[in-house]
């Protein structure tokens, strides 16, 4: 479920120079019915950038009416590659609530304070200091980008106590569209319960928007059945 809230609605600039400013905004259906919208906007600069996120449910989808999440991290970019300082998250997804702050550099990830909502063990960071924080890979996964560049993700994500890999690299081409279809798959730090669906499907079709290629739908499987992320 934390796929579908692990949007972004307002980035801040990090610095005064050199910004590369863009946005975009999905309309988020679970099960056919509109749950949401996320509304996503960047600023990223040559050294560093800074995000925030504010999401709630549209009330349609009965399932999803207390799910709420606020979201921010803050970053530098070395090598045109987004690499994150700190984040944090308040996020209530109707079955788990966390509360979080966690440092990504230097060294390996590791939670500074708050709550992760979870018992089972967290997962083992000592081998994690080129992971990404959820909210980063939410726009570096959606971001315009070369048409050469697209289905060439992977990623290792930690929010604090779990640990996940992103896999999107399996390309079909269908004249100018691509769909990139990949998984995101629970690795540690989750419960029995969480890790019965341990691999959970994905797939990015992204359609030509000039000289780059766009982020048009996301599509994705969740324990209440499958969701789409529609651009508006």
């Amino acid at each position: 479920m934390r796929l579908l809230i692990v949007g972004f609605l307002a980035l801040l600039a990090g610095a005064a120079q050199a910004a590369d400013q863009s946005s975009m905004r999905f309309e988020v259906r679970l099960l056919g019915l509109k749950a949401g919208m996320i509304e996503i906007a960047a600023n990223v600069t040559d050294r560093a950038y800074a995000a925030r996120t504010q999401f709630r449910t549209a009330g349609v989808v009965g399932a999803l009416k207390q799910v709420r999440a606020d979201v921010s991290v803050q970053g530098r970019v070395a090598g045109g590659a987004l690499k994150p300082q700190t984040y944090s998250e308040a996020i209530d997804d109707g079955s788990r609530v966390t509360n979080v702050k966690v440092q990504f550099a230097p060294g390996k990830p590791r939670l500074l304070s708050g709550d992760t909502g979870s018992s089972a063990p967290p997962a083992d960071t000592s081998n994690l200091t080129n992971a990404i924080d959820p909210l980063t890979l939410l726009y570096v996964a959606l971001r315009d980008q070369p048409r050469a560049e697209v289905c060439r993700f992977e990623a290792d994500v930690f929010d604090g106590h779990r640990h996940a890999r992103i896999t999107l690299t399996g390309r079909q081409p269908s004249g100018d569209i691509i769909t990139c279809n990949g998984s995101y798959r629970r690795v540690s730090g989750y419960s029995d319960r969480e890790r019965e669906n341990r691999n959970v499907s994905i797939s990015v079709v992204y359609v030509p928007a000039g000289d780059v290629m766009r982020a048009e739908r996301v599509a994705f499987d969740t324990k209440l059945g499958p969701a789409v992320m529609d651009r508006r």
